[in-house]
């Protein structure tokens, strides 16, 4: 309620239905080209790391260490 003593209506945006059938397509084209890319070498080379064990601060200085290096 407002401080009138008025009761607040609550409007809830709405799409209409062509359009949030658009927009839900372009979203999923977008995340299956997203999941068809190929992992970067340096997320591979975290993960690699991650799993046997490493700390995460030597992972991130060996990652930035062969970036400078490319």
């Amino acid at each position: 309620m407002t401080e009138s003593g008025q009761k607040e209506q609550s409007v809830e945006p709405t799409l209409e239905p062509l359009l949030q059938a658009h927009i839900g397509k372009q979203l999923r084209n977008m995340y299956d080209a997203m999941t068809r890319e190929p992992v970067p070498d340096r997320f591979k080379l975290l993960l690699d790391r991650l799993e046997a064990g490493e700390e995460p601060e030597k992972t991130a200085k060996a990652g930035a260490d062969k970036a400078g290096a490319a």
